[in-house]
């Protein structure tokens, strides 16, 4: 699966409100110590310039959700009607 192709997939509009709510499953996530720091930094770096709803910004947060919470990420994902990415990452 790739997420940068997902994530292109995602409307505009949607991509804003669906980074917040995937910023809150990070900060939530139990299995936050699976989470490399190299990718942290890389999130924060994002968040601070105001990009995570950018393509890159999306890309790297989406992978990083699904690997630490894929139930909440999945949940979220269905929550905004994307069922062909639902089934995506469901695969």
């Amino acid at each position: 699966m790739e997420y940068r192709e997902l994530v292109r997939s995602i409307p505009k509009p949607m991509r804003d409100p669906l980074s917040v709510k995937f910023m809150d499953i990070l900060l939530e996530a139990k299995e936050s110590d699976a989470i490399p720091s190299s990718v942290a930094k890389t999130i924060l770096y994002y968040w601070q310039r105001d990009q995570l709803a950018s393509e890159a910004g999306l890309t790297t947060l989406f992978k990083t959700v699904v690997e630490a919470d894929p139930e909440r990420a999945i949940g979220v994902i269905d929550d905004f009607g994307l069922e062909e990415i639902k089934l995506a990452i469901s695969s």
